[in-house]
């Protein structure tokens, strides 16, 4: 039977945020309990601070240029220490067919571990055959180990894909059999580290790949990208299967930094449920592979599509040696769950320390009053900005682009000021682009853009899984790079300029005026249901 990979593709992005939706309903429920919030600037004068603050301090600076939690024991865990050239060596990824190539490659050659965390696990064509390799390692004896996010994976067969790793040992958190690991998700008082109500909401957005980290060969894989045929191009044929997006590889010391922020949230999963004292599915799952050693395990069937599967095959034998560089770098863990925000102080931080060029590719752009703001206060030092995000037209759920559209004109306004009018750089102020997914000298449509990623001066880069919205400001556990290397930089922000520009196109002044107060009556409609919701995207 053939697998439509529209299908995965376009319900992906509603069913997650149904999903999330539900648990911030869920979270409201239980406001009156005690919540755990990220000090995130919001009043003109925290926005003030936090901007005089970024000024002032180093993305590459000592803790203290970093706020910590506000949490007693939780200090500045998820801030990791400034890696020399000489413990960090970064190589750029070539979109999604490069990334899953690379990871392929690394993967069959894991010979130790092999650490996955990742938003979206897919049961498709892609999804399987990681899987498919996930069982061999592990019947090799390696220690084998994945991070789901328990609301963001309804599929049944992505359920029967995960439940199968499950039986043959593969310890996966984020997944429980019959759906039911959002009982996991409650918060119980008494019971549960860092009791918080708003707990449903927070949600793991992390994006990981480790393989033989603890040896000298170790690499990883990072950035925006989840586990599916549409991250990964799949399929030319079908925009909702060919997105666009971004990764980097990393190897050398640094990786002990990957590795602890993955082992924190495993180990966070596993103390939640051992609270739970017999309801820990972990014991059960113990018994229940004990009697499938005996007995046999559950076959498991699945439906695919054979072009695609031909397809997942030929990307698997593409790889190419990535092309490391030494790097100064440093590793971000942002977890609102603790009341972390490191990624949006390293944004804060590299948009103040901005002089000439400032290039960000996002693909749920909703700028948040802190980020706004300083992207404006670069403007006026006559940094010259591109923003490129996601059309409605191309976003897996337009209600994102039609918020955030509402902030264009706030930011192309500071384009009007004697300020940046004022400027020897004649490209001074800010530029949206929208991606649309196609360009002239291109027959191919491809779909989502759903990169997360900025260069500054083509000298720093930041690279990871947090966007620029309240959702992964407040809510997600997130993860990034920064890293400081001038070759690097300019190759990732030629994949911008060469490249995104010519699938987008640049939004005018008169554009965000319209963005703003549309005449469209279904345009509108939607746009204030979106904005219902702003909080949550």
């Amino acid at each position: 039977m053939n697998h439509v990979s529209r299908r995965y593709g376009c319900q992906c992005a509603m069913l997650v945020r149904v999903g999330i939706v539900l648990a911030a309903v869920a979270a409201l429920l239980l406001s009156a309990c005690s919540t755990i919030t990220p000090p995130v600037p919001q009043t003109p004068q925290e926005i003030a601070r936090a901007l005089e603050r970024a000024r002032s301090t180093s993305v590459f600076g000592p803790p203290q240029d970093f706020l910590g939690s506000t949490l007693a024991d939780t200090g500045r865990h998820g801030l990791y220490p400034v890696r020399s050239p000489a413990e960090c060596e970064v190589a750029v990824l070539d979109a999604g067919e490069g990334s899953f190539a690379a990871r392929m490659a690394l993967l069959k050659a894991a010979k130790r571990s092999i650490r996955i965390q990742a938003l979206v696990f897919k049961g498709d064509e892609a999804g399987l055959r990681i899987a498919e390799i996930l069982k061999q390692k592990k019947a090799e004896g390696l220690d084998v180990r994945v991070i789901v996010d328990a609301f963001s994976n309804p599929w049944l067969q992505t359920q029967w894909m995960l439940f199968d790793l499950k039986q043959h040992g593969i310890e996966v958190e984020g997944y429980e059999a019959l759906a039911l690991q959002w009982i996991n998700e409650v918060p119980i008082p008494m019971l549960m580290p860092h009791y918080d109500a708003d707990r449903p909401d927070k949600r793991f957005h992390e994006k990981l790949w480790l393989i033989d980290a603890e040896t000298p060969s170790g690499a990883a894989v990072m950035g925006g990208l989840n586990i599916g045929n549409e991250y990964f191009r799949v399929d030319p044929t079908d925009p909702a299967g060919y997105w666009r997006d971004q990764d980097v590889a990393v190897r050398g010391a640094i990786l002990a930094d990957l590795v602890a922020s993955f082992d924190r949230n495993f180990d966070y999963l596993v103390q939640v449920k051992e609270s739970r004292g017999i309801f820990n599915t972990n014991l059960y799952w113990d018994a229940t592979r004990a009697v499938m050693d005996k007995t046999g395990r559950f076959p498991v069937q699945y439906q695919t599509d054979p072009r695609l599967v031909a397809r997942v095959a030929g990307l698997e034998q593409g790889a190419i040696e990535p092309g490391f560089r030494p790097s100064r770098c440093r590793f971000l863990h942002n977890r609102p769950r603790f009341a972390e925000t490191y990624i949006l102080q390293a944004y804060l931080k590299i948009i103040a320390k901005a002089q000439h060029e400032l290039l960000i590719a996002n693909a749920y752009l909703v700028p948040t009053p802190a980020i706004a703001a300083a992207l404006k206060d670069a403007a006026v030092r006559c940094v010259a900005i591109t923003l490129v995000t996601n059309s409605p037209e191309t976003n897996d759920l337009p209600e994102i682009s039609m918020v955030g559209r509402g902030h264009y004109k706030d930011l192309l306004s500071v384009n009007d000021t004697p300020a940046v009018a004022a400027c020897t750089n004649a490209q001074a102020g800010i530029r949206v682009w929208e991606w649309i997914g196609r360009a002239p000298d291109d027959p191919v449509q491809q779909g989502t853009m759903h990169s997360k990623f900025a260069i500054a001066d083509r000298r720093i880069g930041l690279v990871g899984s947090y966007n620029l919205d309240p959702r992964s400001e407040r809510l997600n556990g997130e993860t990034a790079l920064v890293f400081e290397q001038e070759a690097l930089a300019t190759e990732l922000a030629r994949t911008i300029v060469e490249k995104d520009l010519r699938y987008s196109r640049r939004i005018s002044a008169e554009d965000a005026e319209e963005f703003a107060d549309p005449k469209d009556v279904v345009y509108r409609f939607r746009k204030q249901i979106g904005r219902i919701f702003e909080a949550e995207l």
